[in-house]
């Protein structure tokens, strides 16, 4: 079982050499789970003083957003470049494990009383009734993955979300069974989310950062970051903002 970070908000990242990703890490990545984390919707749910049926419809919603995350890791898997197995075969990893994540997540999002067979079940565009803020994010994260340059998607996902998630989910998951009524068997996805596993993902992303773009390319730095930051604020804070309108 994943052991699942206490007090360490990102403390798991690795060290980068690169200027620009120094500046991604320290001032952008680093600060939104920061700001996740004393996030007041955030707050309620570790207090347990969210509505049920709202921390279920917030779940439901990304729920719904990380179905897709098997193809979107299998389509940055096809666009590494051809010899680099190692980050190939590491890719392909990680594609294997999240086929069983939106089950997983699924799974909590039915024993909290939301519709998570039904996401899962399909289609996707009647089967639930998403909010227009995660409608967007998926768009974003889809547009990454399938129609920007390979090392762009790379930097929305594997850095914007992976880099982010451990330091909130685990909190989110204990939450969800001392607050929630949410039975240990059901709350695999958080434990995940919150562990070792999530962690090396999003450190992956960043060796990937560090290795293709090169040191002289301003132009490919930014994009990279402007997809990170967009993806890890989307996440981080983002998500809560959007449950804070309900």
């Amino acid at each position: 079982m994943a052991t699942v970070a206490h007090d360490v908000h990102t403390a798991y990242l690795i060290d980068v050499k690169a200027d620009w990703l120094r500046h991604l890490k320290n001032d952008i990545l680093e600060p939104v789970a920061a700001a996740a984390l004393a996030h007041p919707v955030l707050k309620e749910i570790e207090a347990g003083r969210l509505p049920k049926d709202k921390f279920a419809r917030m779940m439901a919603n990304l729920c719904w957003v990380i179905t897709g995350f098997p193809e979107y890791v299998s389509a940055l898997a096809a666009g590494c470049p051809k010899n680099d197995h190692a980050v190939k075969a590491a890719l392909l990893e990680n594609a294997y494990i999240e086929r069983d994540h939106p089950f997983l997540l699924a799974q909590a999002v039915n024993a909290l009383g939301g519709p998570g067979d039904a996401i899962l079940e399909g289609p996707d565009w009647v089967s639930f009734q998403f909010d227009p803020y995660i409608h967007m994010l998926r768009m974003v994260l889809e547009g990454y993955v399938f129609h920007r340059p390979w090392i762009e998607g790379m930097a929305a996902t594997a850095v914007g979300v992976e880099s982010v998630v451990p330091a909130v989910f685990g909190r989110i998951g204990e939450a969800a069974v001392k607050h929630y009524g949410l039975a240990e068997e059901d709350a695999e996805w958080f434990r995940i989310h919150g562990g070792e596993v999530e962690m090396e993902h999003g450190n992956e992303g960043l060796r990937v950062l560090e290795k293709y773009v090169p040191a002289d390319d301003i132009n490919a730095q930014r994009a990279c970051i402007a997809g990170a930051s967009l993806v890890a604020n989307a996440i981080g804070t983002g998500l809560f903002d959007a449950v804070a309108r309900w």
